[in-house]
């Protein structure tokens, strides 16, 4: 089983081993507890770990055994590193001093692993240097976590990290298939953080930068700007929100002078130029590169061509979500113009969408619009096989979106 423990969503995933593939048999999602979590680290193991039995219990679930994944801003980091090409055995002495060099928190507590993008013995013979994709994660956090699962009458097999994971179910899985010969962004849109992991030609993890503005900010925007209480602001979101490209002028950099950046928007500078702290985690920690072209903020005021009428609940919705849907995009595209700066020879060739946020009616259209490449969401379902005896259509097919990261875990060991 794998399961996606999310500040607002726990989903689960069961699979099994069919002939040609894994077989998903069982899909459910559920809320999670308020309060259980701050920052992406459990803080309430008892309360949540009943909540992950009582879903489980409420779909069936027998299966014991389970791959989780974890993530948190102030005490997990995933990173891409570089460092002289080495052995194996040389690369786990060496990989203990480097922890030192690239984590914001103390390294005395904890939890790390590591792992060759390029094998040492398959790199070209006239290579000096290696990359390698270290994690490194707070023990206490670990122990949180393991904690829950235990609570909840589950045996963790493994923890993993959700690029990974969701990368292995959009991308590794038809990998063969032509996957492995593009490069591909994949744009997670949570709750509270939008995580964006590009991913070059062999499925290989290049950059991955966390952007602090997400749907519960969305949703904040619309509460303020019409007087809603959040979760009246989230209905309001589900049931109302769209985003009218045609009202959406691109964010199109001005061909004048350097503009000033609006106030609440991060610094144009490359994540390794940011100050330490919680906000620097899930970035790839470049010495150097190119600066990415500043982009000057686009007009927030929207057209009255193919606008919903002035006054609607439509427009009333839109105009309060679209400074944040602006301010997204432009550090999307901000960050992947950096990427294609530093590496010129694999940038993005597509985005791929999930997280709940991607349910705004034209989302991905406005994005594509906007970043100028293909954005699709990215569905977990579509190259795996799914009992249908089991699996009702309308949980995997509507919550799609939701799902990259849970079926990667539940696949984890059921493909190359």
């Amino acid at each position: 089983m794998g399961l996606d423990i999310g500040t607002s969503r726990i989903k689960f995933v069961e699979a099994r081993a069919g002939r040609t593939g894994p077989v998903i048999t069982n899909v459910g999602m559920g809320m999670t507890p308020r309060d259980t979590i701050a920052n992406g680290v459990i803080v309430d193991p008892d309360t949540l770990g009943a909540a992950v039995r009582q879903l489980l219990a409420e779909y069936g679930v027998r299966t014991r055994s389970v791959v989780s994944s974890v993530a948190s801003q102030s005490s997990l980091v995933v990173r891409p590193i570089e460092v002289p090409r080495m052995t194996r055995s040389e690369l786990a002495e060496t990989m203990q001093w480097e922890v030192d060099r690239h984590i914001p928190f103390a390294a005395s507590e904890v939890v790390m692993s590591f792992e060759p993008l390029v094998p040492p013995e398959e790199l070209p013979e006239d290579s000096q240097n290696m990359e390698v994709l270290l994690a490194v994660a707070q023990e206490d956090m670990v122990d949180a976590h393991v904690q829950t699962l235990f609570n909840a009458g589950l045996d963790p097999s493994a923890l993993d990290v959700e690029p990974l994971s969701a990368s292995r179910a959009l991308i590794d899985i038809i990998g063969e298939q032509g996957a492995y010969d593009k490069t591909y962004a994949l744009l997670n849109i949570g709750a509270n953080t939008t995580d964006l992991s590009i991913f070059r030609p062999g499925g290989l993890l290049s950059f991955t930068r966390p952007i602090p503005i997400a749907g519960d900010g969305i949703t904040n925007a619309i509460a303020e700007a019409l007087g809603y209480e959040f979760h009246e602001a989230e209905r309001a979101k589900i049931e109302e929100g769209r985003v009218y490209v045609e009202g959406a002028p691109a964010l199109a950099a001005s061909a004048g002078g350097e503009p000033e950046r609006p106030p609440e928007t991060a610094p144009a500078v490359p994540p390794e130029e940011t100050e330490e702290g919680a906000e620097r985690v899930f970035d790839l920690g470049a010495e150097t590169g190119p600066q990415q072209p500043p982009i000057e903020p686009p007009p927030t005021t929207l057209p009255a061509v193919h606008a919903p009428t002035a006054g609607s609940p439509e427009r009333q919705v839109y105009d309060a979500m679209l400074p944040m849907l602006v301010e997204l995009v432009t550090e999307v595209r901000r960050s992947l113009e950096y990427y294609a700066n530093r590496f010129p020879d694999s940038s993005a060739d597509k985005v791929l969408l999930y997280g709940g946020t991607t349910r705004l009616g034209s989302f991905p259209e406005f994005l594509a619009n906007e970043v100028g490449m293909e954005v699709e969401i990215g569905d977990p379902f579509q190259h795996v096989a799914v009992d249908e005896a089991s699996v009702p259509a309308d949980m995997y097919r509507d919550n799609a979106c939701f799902m990259p990261i849970v079926v990667g875990l539940a696949i984890r060991d059921m493909i190359a």
